[in-house]
């Protein structure tokens, strides 16, 4: 095994460790697990992460999804107010998708009770309606002062990825159109 720190290890660490513990939950892996994943010795997993604890909240906290929810967003703003909503729901959605992983491990170790996953989650939903209130302020302007539609799109967002869990068949863009359907008809002109 290799002992030398090699440049973006601490990366490569957190990438493995997303992996093993979303197909594990965090409980399922052991540190020794994860080291020999990297090709490591589990003291060099330690010289990064001092506990698993710390592991799992650095899993999530690099991700950085604070930063990233104000990303632009590819939106006509010729189109129709609904088809403008439409778009960016199924962008924001099928991006979120993209992270099932993460969000796997952030259900599951919250379901088990993982303080530090709690504490994660909650400030990641805690961004989450501000968000989606900025997004339609981007998206249909005209519309933004629609008290109903930022919290619906929260709520179809977790309806989506739900959708996605149970039915892994089915085209993220299938089930994040299918989802947008209720606010596009908040706004349908």
């Amino acid at each position: 095994m290799t002992t030398a720190v090699r440049p973006n290890q601490r990366e490569h660490i957190l990438d493995a460790a997303l992996e093993l513990m979303s197909e594990r939950g965090a409980a399922g892996m052991s540190m020794r697990q994860l080291a020999a994943a990297c090709d490591l010795q589990v003291a060099a997993i330690y010289h990064y992460f001092p506990s698993k604890d710390a592991l799992l909240a650095a899993v999530v906290a690099e991700r950085q999804y604070g930063a990233r929810l104000a990303d632009p967003l590819p939106i006509d703003a010729t189109a129709p107010p609904a088809e403008r909503l439409s778009a960016m729901f199924v962008h924001v959605v099928e991006g979120a998708m993209s992270e099932q992983s993460i969000w796997k491990l952030l259900i599951g170790e919250a379901m088990r009770g993982e303080d530090a996953v709690l504490g994660v989650g909650r400030d990641l939903l805690a961004l989450l309606l501000p968000a989606a209130k900025y997004w339609i302020e981007q998206a249909v302007p005209e519309h933004a002062d629609r008290a109903e539609l930022a919290p619906l799109m929260v709520g179809q967002m977790i309806n989506a990825f739900i959708t996605s869990v149970f039915e892994p068949d089915t085209d993220p863009a299938v089930i994040a159109a299918e989802c947008a359907r209720p606010l596009k008809a908040l706004v349908a002109d």
